[in-house]
């Protein structure tokens, strides 16, 4: 272990590496490029691709990358997104010019039209020393256009001084035409909306029929029950402000043979006794292949669907759990929110509604349960919970996804699962799932080229997941990669970035940043794998992110995860690697101030590289935390971590005034900068 302390002359705390950029920039100010004048040649309509996905900075002052994301745009709207600057540190707002004028900037946009912003807005208004890193929205919903009509955009950063940056690069964007649309009330479909009815039917009528380019199918103010739906190409599902698709409560409204299976089936089948896959149950809105993703070619990114967008201020209810006895809490905002019961297999069949009726049906008929691929004579409760229950939205082989603006509400499963496709987009929806359980907000499995952007998140499990396969067999799978993840709110919940435990097939190249995260419980950026699921998580950069009332560890990463999933045939040790952690701030793990239970047991960070270390189990390397500070919280547990850098992190107190550094024997090669304070030894 190598410690080495430089003199503390930064009053700024996260000032850093920047502190000499600063300084740079202040001879910079008054040749910028005028905001007005953006650079020569544009470039037509960019669909944003992983090149979004930065994890390495330059030295340039502009924003970068200016684009929309697929399938954004339509007849009277578009979403801009770009990359901060490399060198950002002063940029406290962004300003958006729409061919040639301004329009507005990012921060007051966000106010209009992201749930989180409002979230955001409260949590600084309590910074009152200005402890927290500071978070920036660049992003801007751009309204209010015409049909047809290409407009020319740029953007520039607004420096603290009131100065603006050069300007980026400029993009034309060209509006759709208006499309047709089918109204599910129409006498046509015939759909009630009356709460009752089941709608079923009626709906997906209306979508099957929604064949012309981009067609639109809106689902106008009522309540709609319905059983499982399918979507297609080139079509949007609009849910306008007080609709709601209300999930069935009854199993058969799900038909199995409709469902899918989590990952391909291998070809040729395993000859191993232990491995297995299941036939789950459609969500409640689906885009699913025809042999319900047995095969890998099925499941091809675009190969089951393109173009499906789902907008509008509507929700997706999965109705799958009872209200807790209050049945709604005020949140940090003045809010109400739904709270659901904290559940598990053991009460589910009392405290459940569709998730009470599916399992009962699985455990009273399992000879019923068609597709189980090398099906045991008998399958246990556990099995029987974790497989046959529906999530609330499952998305399989698709290219160009877009999802804006839905509320996603008690699910019997997971939220939104996003499976094997590319060029997909989260945008400011609510995920109101807590506290479901398993009910996750979003996740992505097999998936790459993610946008997560300006959605909030109060969630009964991880908000936002990765998963990638499972042991041998998932290791010849898609990895989940380059995903960006920025300007959301996460409340609650499990993980706030959290990947695991499926890693067989690498989740890599995830930036996160510009997020706040309040009362998240088990670490906000959360890590976990075993010693024989393979794989493993590398290239993250998670920054500029805020934390406070943690409910455990603020960081986690673990090969020793106890809650594997069964069914999958062993292979290697997972790892996880070259992740760095900059610019964040941790306010309040288990402090009673913030209503969570006060306990010694929760390092913030916890790092444990496996069960078996000094007998061959890989260790954990690479991470750099840099300009991090904490504050009451508990001392790190670290072990197994190798050949890392710790730059500039503090802790402003400790718990019991303990030393924070608590590090293992096999712990070394790492190095220690103006850590305050310094590990002992």
């Amino acid at each position: 272990m190598q410690v080495a302390r430089t003199p503390r002359k930064r009053n700024h705390r996260f000032a850093g590496a920047a502190a000499t950029i600063l300084i740079g920039l202040t001879s910079l100010t008054a040749v910028a490029t005028p905001a007005s004048a953006a650079p020569p040649g544009s470039q037509d309509s960019p669909v944003c691709s992983n090149s979004s996905v930065r994890l390495e900075s330059g030295t340039g002052l502009a924003p970068q990358n200016l684009c929309v994301p697929a399938a954004a745009t339509d007849d009277s709207s578009t979403l801009l997104v770009w990359n901060k600057p490399d060198l950002y540190s002063d940029v406290v707002d962004y300003r958006v010019y729409q061919d040639g004028k301004p329009i507005g900037t990012a921060e007051e946009n966000a106010r209009l039209h992201s749930p989180a912003q409002e979230y955001v807005d409260a949590f600084r208004a309590k910074d009152k020393d200005g402890f927290h890193a500071k978070t920036v929205a660049h992003n801007f919903t751009v309204t209010g256009l015409t049909p047809r009509t290409t407009h020319t955009f740029s953007v520039t950063g607004i420096r603290v001084d009131g100065s603006e940056t050069p300007a980026s690069g400029t993009i034309t964007v060209t509006t759709t035409p208006v499309r047709h649309t089918n109204v599910v009330t129409a006498p046509a479909y015939k759909a009630k909306g009356d709460g009752t009815t089941l709608d079923t039917d009626a709906l997906q009528k209306a979508i099957d029929t929604c064949r012309t380019p981009g067609c639109t199918v809106v689902v106008p103010q009522g309540t709609y029950r319905t059983g499982a739906l399918f979507l297609h190409s080139n079509m949007t599902l609009e849910l306008q402000e007080g609709a709601t698709l209300l999930g069935s409560d009854r199993p058969e409204d799900y038909p199995l043979e409709k469902g899918y299976y989590l990952y391909p089936v291998p070809d040729p089948l395993p000859t191993e006794a232990e491995y297995r896959n299941f036939l789950r149950p459609p969500s409640l809105l689906n885009v699913l292949p025809d042999d319900n993703g047995r095969s890998k070619e099925g499941r091809e990114p675009g190969a089951v669907a393109s173009n499906v967008r789902i907008t509008g201020k509507g929700v997706v209810d999965g109705n799958g759990w009872k209200r807790t006895s209050a049945g709604t809490v005020i949140d940090e905002a003045g809010n109400e929110l739904p709270q659901y019961v904290a559940s598990s297999a053991a009460k589910a069949l009392d405290e459940g509604i569709l998730a009470a009726n599916q399992y009962r049906k699985a455990k009273e008929d399992t000879d019923s349960l068609i597709g189980v691929v090398n099906k045991p004579a008998a399958l246990e409760d556990s099995v029987l919970y974790g497989q046959y229950r529906s999530s609330l939205m499952t998305f399989m082989g698709v290219e160009n996804l877009y999802l804006e603006g839905v509320t996603a509400d008690n699910p019997a499963f997971h939220g939104v699962m996003i499976l094997d496709s590319e060029n997909t987009t989260v945008s400011g929806m609510r995920h109101t799932t807590y506290n479901t359980n398993n009910g996750d907000g979003v996740e992505f499995g097999g998936t790459s080229n993610g946008i997560v952007l300006n959605n909030f998140f109060d969630t009964g499990d991880d908000q936002v997941n990765f998963a990638a396969g499972q042991g041998k067999y998932g290791a010849q799978g898609r990895p989940s990669e380059d995903v960006w993840i920025f300007n959301n709110y996460m409340r609650m919940g499990h993980g706030g970035i959290a990947m695991g435990s499926n890693t067989a097939a690498w989740v890599q190249r995830v930036l996160a940043e510009d997020n706040v995260m309040y009362k998240v419980e088990t670490g906000g950026l959360r890590m976990k794998s075993t010693s024989d699921m393979a794989g493993g998580g590398r290239n993250f950069l998670f920054r500029d992110t805020a934390m406070a009332c943690m409910g455990s560890s603020a960081f986690i990463m673990t090969l020793s995860y106890n809650q594997s999933p069964s069914g999958y045939v062993a292979a290697g040790s997972a790892t996880f690697k070259d992740v760095v952690v900059r610019n964040v701030s941790v306010d309040g793990n288990n402090s009673p101030s913030c209503g969570m239970a006060v306990s010694d047991t929760k390092p913030v960070i916890d790092i444990q590289a496996g069960p078996a270390l000094g007998e061959g189990t890989a260790t954990l390397s690479s991470f750099t935390f840099q300009d991090v500070v904490f504050r009451n919280v508990n001392p790190a547990n670290i072990k197994g971590l190798t050949a890392s850098a710790f730059n500039r992190v503090t802790f402003e107190n400790v718990r019991n005034n303990a030393n924070p550094w608590r590090l293992d024997q096999y712990s070394t090669g790492n190095t220690f900068t103006d850590v305050s304070p310094a590990p002992a030894g």
